[in-house]
């Protein structure tokens, strides 16, 4: 009887030793295949409170961006951007800054797509009221200094009211361009 127990519990032993051998290299695998898969996903970089400077063919600082949040997506070409603000220098002279709940701008760089809650604002120097033009997006070419959609779009200065559906801002000239469907409001 003591030989019988003996050996059942050096089989029970070796059973459990391969039974948790098997376990472990079973884990390995896994982990080797997520890092298999992830070694072929192009690198990117994420930002919190990120400020981007853009430099003029001067060397000076033309614009800058700022956004709570960056993430780079290479496979996706393109960055997104969370709460954006962009706002020209004064070596730029416009007088224009932009807000957005979120931004994509394409790796070439030639303009950032604004989503949500868009709001492009003159800052005049003058005691004049600015201009608040309202939209739920806007395509921003900063180099250009021109911002343009197809979408609806709400115009204010000072008490008067312009709604719009497309437009075309021309940021440098202060010189803006409604498409279609355009009614205002004015006090005499």
């Amino acid at each position: 009887m003591y030989l019988n127990l003996r050996n059942t519990l050096g089989f029970v032993a070796l059973a459990t030793a391969a039974g948790a051998s098997w376990y472990w290299s079973r884990q390995g695998s896994v982990l080797d295949q997520d890092a298999a898969r992830s070694a072929h996903l192009p690198l990117g970089y994420y930002l919190r409170e990120a400020e981007i400077s853009v430099i003029d063919t001067d060397g000076r600082v033309l614009y800058e961006i700022f956004a709570d949040a960056v993430e780079e997506r290479p496979d996706e070409d393109r960055m997104v951007l969370d709460r954006v603000y962009i706002r020209y220098t004064p070596a730029a002279d416009v007088s224009w800054e932009v807000r957005a709940s979120r931004g994509e701008i394409p790796t070439d760089r030639r303009h950032i797509d604004l989503i949500g809650a868009v709001e492009l604002m003159s800052k005049p120097q003058t005691g004049s009221d600015g201009t608040i033009i309202r939209t739920p997006r806007l395509r921003f070419q900063p180099e250009e200094f021109l911002a343009t959609t197809d979408v609806a779009v709400n115009v204010s200065f000072g008490e008067e009211r312009l709604e719009a559906v497309g437009m075309s801002a021309h940021l440098k000239d202060d010189y803006l361009e409604l498409e279609s469907s355009v009614h205002g409001q004015f006090n005499p």
